[in-house]
């Protein structure tokens, strides 16, 4: 424990959940205030890692670890990682956080970064099977595992995380089929213009896609059955959605809407909790309507203004745009802003080709959202325009 000067009070911090927006806000506690007491508190027993790689790298065989740092550097940063612990209780007015372990945690600042879990399959049977929800490490290794050449994959879900695992298991020689119950993939958020060219990817390259498929049983050896066909598969990975976990902040009386609902400083009601990651539920900039957004970029960047907040600084309130990104087969796709808002969609480049831009603007003209294809430059021009509430110069088109 770090010495404090004759007359000093040690501030104490905690923070449940060890993901990317956990491991940040122990680090930016920690260079805030060097003599502060922190303790980071994760149910899995290893250490804090990336999870964008999951789908990606890790399923590939390229990489076989996203760990984000060793747990030499926690010690020698004097922050106690506990790992395998999970969080069962939030005392707010004795202002503790209780374990499964039986031990008691005191605070003078909360900070909730527990993240999400995978949504499971709704309305569908699938007692003693195996399926493979893509969230943790563990999960990746496994279905990486099993994505031999010439497996059966079904992947049950055609969003991001789903059409990341479908790529990844084609590229390694699985013969892949999506099942997608909506009318297209990527329902949710992405233009149809945008999906329409991932969903022509992916067939190209030899993935079946079945929109409109909605799942009745999935019977043993991996029978799956929708309304309308039988699908044979050796491995089923399943995408439909991830679940807040909100839990904790509930029992506790936090006030929720989708997530833990909190101010741009992520305060929430209570003065002394604090939250941030993809459980949030935080005012977005620009026009937006408060909503938890499930992106890297708040795991990465809402920490650091809650560490700020959680030290009595009166630093900037988070106001970043929703981004994302996803690499599929030869495919870098970014998302930056809010297409909802759009009243009618531009297009930068040829949408037949490898790369292309599709930018949404409001009714005055202005840019509020873009989709760029194999074109991640233009979002740098898009974030300054949305930013400043300028049009995009008539040449960017």
């Amino acid at each position: 424990m770090r010495e404090l000067p004759k007359g000093a009070l040690m501030r104490r911090y905690v923070i449940i959940g060890a993901g990317l927006a956990g491991h940040r806000g122990a680090l930016e506690l920690r260079r805030l205030d060097p003599q502060a007491s922190i303790d980071l508190i994760g149910n899995e027993e290893v250490l804090p890692y990336d999870r964008p790689p999951l789908s990606k790298d890790v399923l590939l065989g390229k990489v076989a670890s996203t760990t984000l740092m060793d747990a030499d550097r926690y010690e020698e940063l004097d922050i106690r990682f506990h790992p395998g612990v999970r969080a069962n209780s939030i005392d707010r007015s004795a202002q503790t956080v209780g374990t499964d372990r039986g031990q008691r945690f005191p605070y003078d600042a909360l900070l909730i970064a527990t993240g999400s879990r995978p949504r499971r399959l709704p309305g569908v049977v699938t007692t003693g099977l195996n399926l493979c929800y893509l969230r943790t490490a563990a999960d990746a290794v496994r279905l990486r595992d099993e994505l031999r050449p010439g497996a059966r994959v079904a992947v049950v879900g055609g969003g991001f995380i789903g059409l990341e695992a479908a790529a990844a298991a084609r590229a390694r020689g699985c013969d892949v089929s999506v099942l997608e119950s909506a009318d297209r993939i990527l329902s949710r958020g992405l233009p149809v213009e945008a999906a329409r060219y991932v969903h022509s990817l992916h067939t190209r390259n030899g993935i079946r896609i079945v929109t409109g498929a909605r799942l009745e049983e999935i019977r043993g050896h991996y029978e799956l059955q929708t309304q309308t066909e039988t699908f044979k598969a050796d491995t089923v990975v399943v995408g439909v959605g991830i679940l807040p976990n909100i839990e904790l902040a509930a029992a506790a009386g936090l006030e929720l809407d989708d997530g833990i609902v909190v101010d741009g400083t992520c305060r929430t009601a209570d003065p002394h909790i604090y939250a941030a990651g993809e459980v949030t539920a935080h005012p977005v900039p620009f026009g937006g309507r408060r909503r938890r957004l499930e992106s890297w970029k708040v795991a990465q960047a809402q920490p650091l203004v809650a560490a700020s907040a959680m030290t009595g600084r009166a630093g900037l309130p988070y106001a970043e745009l929703p981004w994302l990104w996803s690499d599929q087969f030869d495919l870098n796709l970014q998302l930056l802003g809010m297409p909802e808002r759009a009243a009618q969609f531009r297009v930068r480049g040829n949408p037949e080709g490898a790369s292309w831009t599709l930018v949404g603007l409001d009714e005055q003209g202005l840019p509020v959202s873009g989709v760029a294809i194999n074109a991640g430059r233009d979002i740098a021009q898009l974030r300054r325009s949305i930013t400043r509430g300028t049009a995009l110069p008539e040449d960017f088109f």
